[in-house]
């Protein structure tokens, strides 16, 4: 009996709803053209100082969340830059990006198992197989030259781990050396010399 009662009660306030919905009028559309009265434009200046203002109160906040978590630890660094508390720690960045190759430019056309390889700029990088070590040069996608290199522990005085480099050996030779996670290499490459144009 309830349940019944629940319907009909339901099905009568749909009903009334509907018909107060039927009984609007929306073919008049006399009030769209002040839909805007009240409501202020603000100025670029107003605007920029509104999100200067969101981004202060964000970072307080985020000092708050970091202070609350620093309140954990007891104690200081006994030098100044190593102190959690210090809020002139910036996070370092490493010195060099961790790149798939380096790119190295070659000032003079060269010869690389007896075919003339322009001079430009190329992307190094390194292949080891079980035949030995290659230095492989890409312009774009495209593999200019496929160098057979001689493996090597000198890391030739780099400062970087992943390193390329073309280093002059006498009138006709440069010696590229090339440098990775998983070995070092060299290779001695011949130049045609440039002529000279008066």
């Amino acid at each position: 009996m309830l349940k019944k009662f629940l319907t009909i009660l339901i099905s009568i306030f749909v009903l009334s709803s509907l018909t107060v919905f039927a009984g609007e009028d929306w073919s008049s559309y006399d009030g769209i053209d002040n839909a805007w009265d009240g409501q202020k434009s603000i100025t670029n200046k107003q605007f920029e100082e509104t999100m200067d203002a969101l981004q202060a109160r964000s970072k307080k906040k985020e000092a708050k969340k970091r202070e609350k978590k620093l309140k954990k630890f007891k104690g200081s660094s006994l030098t100044p830059e190593m102190d959690a508390h210090n809020e002139e720690l910036v996070n370092e960045q490493p010195d060099e990006k961790l790149d798939e190759n380096q790119l190295i430019s070659v000032p003079v056309d060269f010869i690389v198992n007896g075919e003339l390889v322009e001079r430009g700029f190329y992307k190094v990088e390194g292949e080891k197989k079980s035949d030995g070590v290659y230095i492989l040069l890409y312009q774009a996608h495209v593999l200019k030259a496929k160098i057979k290199a001689k493996e090597t522990n000198d890391d030739f005085e780099q400062e970087y781990i992943k390193f390329a480099k073309i280093l002059p050996c006498n009138d006709h030779q440069m010696k590229i050396i090339f440098g990775c996670v998983d070995f070092n290499a060299f290779a001695y490459i011949t130049f045609i010399e440039p002529e000279c144009v008066f």
